[in-house]
């Protein structure tokens, strides 16, 4: 008991009663709602199901009743591939570059309004959220704390309640600690770093009691109703260099059955890479996985009973590895699930191209190069999803007799 009044003394030097992580989860909603403007700068670090690792900035205008608009970096850009002999350094350490030469990625959105310029590809693509272009966003939530734009702050940790915990310097600000636990993205623990001065949240943790991922997210300054107007946080089509940069309508490019499946070149487990164009002629399966997901095993399990038999009949199964943990060997993963089949990796590199933002995901091929199937997400059922594919499968080969 005496520790415990220790721990409150410590905690709060001059008010009558210590807060409760409750209280301090209130302070901070309220800054949060008086803020117009913010900029910041982050690092952001995950495994598993967060896997991830980027630096960059963040401007966000706020207003009330409205969605909070963004322009978030990240760097380095997702699909950025080092040049050989440098690996995947951290941003900074690669020879002779520095984080400003490192390609980022540049997205923009908050409304129905999406944009991203992606410099390792030259490429700008924009569209609308209601026109299926949601997908530009999909690494938006490496960047943009969801503090800031989350119309029901903080509900998740409210209502699983929070303890003040100990105070930590972040970014040079003293802040208090509370922990919790959410159930959210599965059952997990949290904990919040809120500013002693300005109640603002400076850091965020997030760690599943499964193992199956983690994140650490910090802001290393921020700057408090900065002058920003929503230009600022729009990327200008009409400013771009469409000499040097490929701009594209998200709103206008399909992806859907008939339209031609974009070609890819990835790596293999071993081996030369393999390049989508080279298998023209068979029917190939396209199934988007990784091995911190519990659904992707699921549909694994459904369809290992059938894939032999399909196989034997000039079907191609390739498994297209996404969004991994670096530290995860995925091609353990592949065989602990029974799958006999190709495994490529690094396969967000091409998530774009096929509008993906999360896993699993499945995509059937023709023999011309054409999209048969496309599902994105896949569906809940895994037996459903594999009685469709085999239905899809059956129809093209019955076509090619």
């Amino acid at each position: 008991m005496a520790t415990a009044a220790g721990v409150a003394a410590v905690l709060c030097l001059s008010c009558e009663s210590a807060p409760t992580g409750r209280d301090r989860l209130l302070d901070a909603a309220a800054a949060i709602e008086r803020l117009s403007s913010l900029a910041y700068e982050y690092a952001y670090e995950g495994t598993g199901s967060a896997a991830g690792s980027y630096t960059g900035r963040v401007r966000l205008l706020r207003a009330e009743g409205e969605p909070s608009i963004y322009w978030a970096e990240l760097r380095p850009s997702p699909s950025w591939i080092p040049a050989p002999g440098a690996g995947e350094p951290p941003p900074g350490d690669a020879p002779g570059e520095t984080p400003a030469e490192i390609p980022a990625l540049i997205v923009s959105g908050g409304g129905d309004y999406v944009a991203a310029r992606d410099e390792a590809l030259a490429r700008f693509s924009h569209g609308t959220v209601s026109g299926g272009s949601g997908h530009l966003v999909a690494n938006a939530p490496f960047a943009v704390l969801s503090a800031f734009t989350d119309p029901q702050l903080f509900q998740a940790e409210l209502a699983s309640g929070l303890e003040l915990v100990s105070r930590e310097t972040i970014g040079g600000v003293l802040c208090d600690v509370l922990r919790g636990r959410t159930t959210e993205f599965g059952p997990a623990q949290v904990w919040w770093h809120i500013g002693v001065e300005d109640d603002l949240p400076r850091a965020f943790r997030w760690e599943a009691d499964d193992g199956s991922g983690a994140l650490a997210f910090e802001i290393r300054s921020i700057l408090v109703d900065a002058r920003l107007t929503p230009d600022q946080l729009a990327i200008r089509v009409d400013l771009l260099d469409s000499a040097s940069e490929e701009v594209i309508d998200e709103d206008a490019r399909r992806i859907e059955p008939g339209v031609p499946a974009p070609d890819w070149t990835l790596e293999t487990e071993a081996g030369p890479p393999l390049r989508l164009s080279e298998l023209r002629g068979d029917i190939v399966v396209l199934n988007f996985g990784a091995s911190w997901c519990v659904p992707c095993r699921d549909l694994a399990a459904a369809y290992a009973a059938f894939r032999e038999r399909w196989t034997a009949e000039g079907v191609r199964f390739l498994n297209l590895n996404a969004w991994e943990s670096p530290e995860v060997p995925p091609e353990q993963t592949v065989r602990d699930w029974g799958i006999d089949a190709p495994l490529l990796l690094r396969a967000e590199r091409i998530a774009y191209d096929y509008k993906l933002a999360s896993v699993p995901a499945l995509f059937v091929v023709d023999a011309a190069g054409d999209l048969a199937l496309v599902r994105n997400p896949t569906l809940a059922d895994p037996e459903a999803q594999a009685g469709e594919l085999e239905r899809t499968l059956r129809s093209l080969i019955d076509a090619d007799r």
